[in-house]
Order: structure tokens, then sequence, then C-alpha cells
């Protein structure tokens, strides 16, 4: 188990009631990202979809839907994060939740997966990678 799935357990199970009523911060954060998002908006491919109510993975007609989102400021920890980093968008399912990383960069804002094996197991490591820009 990687420290990022450790991370991830640990905000969903100390915010478990939490999932019923967001915070203003977290649903402010959730319209920011609100959108559907693909490395490549033009070809098929991996979608992610933010709303106020879940995050949605599509990957070839598979389909991972979560609970209701938290963010998460302080993902890394005590650890740096990367150049960037805004927020990671947090979701619960089953078999495995969703963490979805918010940077910015030059061209403005993109997601990444931060895919644990369950997650690269379902849907393959190839469509979790890249950065997703939001599409129009």
């Amino acid at each position: 188990m990687t420290y990022r799935s450790v991370a991830l357990m640990l905000c969903l199970a100390t915010a478990g009631p939490a999932c019923a009523q967001q915070s203003p911060n977290e649903i402010e954060m959730l319209k920011k990202y609100a959108g559907t998002w693909a490395v490549d908006c033009a070809k098929p491919g991996a979608r992610l979809t933010v709303d106020v109510k879940t995050l949605t993975l599509n990957v070839g007609g598979k389909r991972l839907k979560t609970a209701a989102p938290l963010s998460a400021f302080s993902y890394y920890g005590k650890m740096e994060p990367p150049k960037g980093f805004d927020v990671a968008l947090l979701g619960e399912a089953r078999p495995t939740g969703l963490s979805l990383l918010a940077m910015k960069d030059d061209l403005g804002l993109f997601l990444t997966v931060d895919a644990d094996a369950p997650l690269q197991k379902q849907f393959g490591k190839a469509a979790l990678t890249g950065k997703f820009r939001r599409c129009p």
C-alpha cells in the first residue's frame, strides 16, 4: 500500500460524515474544476468528470463513479507538493477510490490521476497517465 493510498483512506475515513455535508470551501474547489477533462479532447480515450456530487472516470466502456468528493490541500502532508499543485480532489468508490491532483502550468489548469495499483489494473496505466485538460 502506498503513502498516497493510506492518505486517501485516512482522509475519507476521518471525513465520512462530511461526505454528506461538504464544506463551502470544498464546493468552491469542486466548482472551480467542474467539467469534463481529457488528455486530448478531440480523440477517444479516458475522460474525467468533476462535479460537486461525484468524480467519474470513463475509459473504454469502464466507469468508476465516486461518492461526494472532498478536497485536500494537505494531501502531501509535510512533503513538498509538486510545482503547480493546487488541491487534491478525493472520491470514495469501490473497489478503489479516485484521487485527482489539480495542478496549474503555463498552459493553465490540468488534472492528473494519482492511480494506485487496483485502479491501474482496472483501467490500465496508460489510460490514467498524462495531463487531463478541460474539454470545451
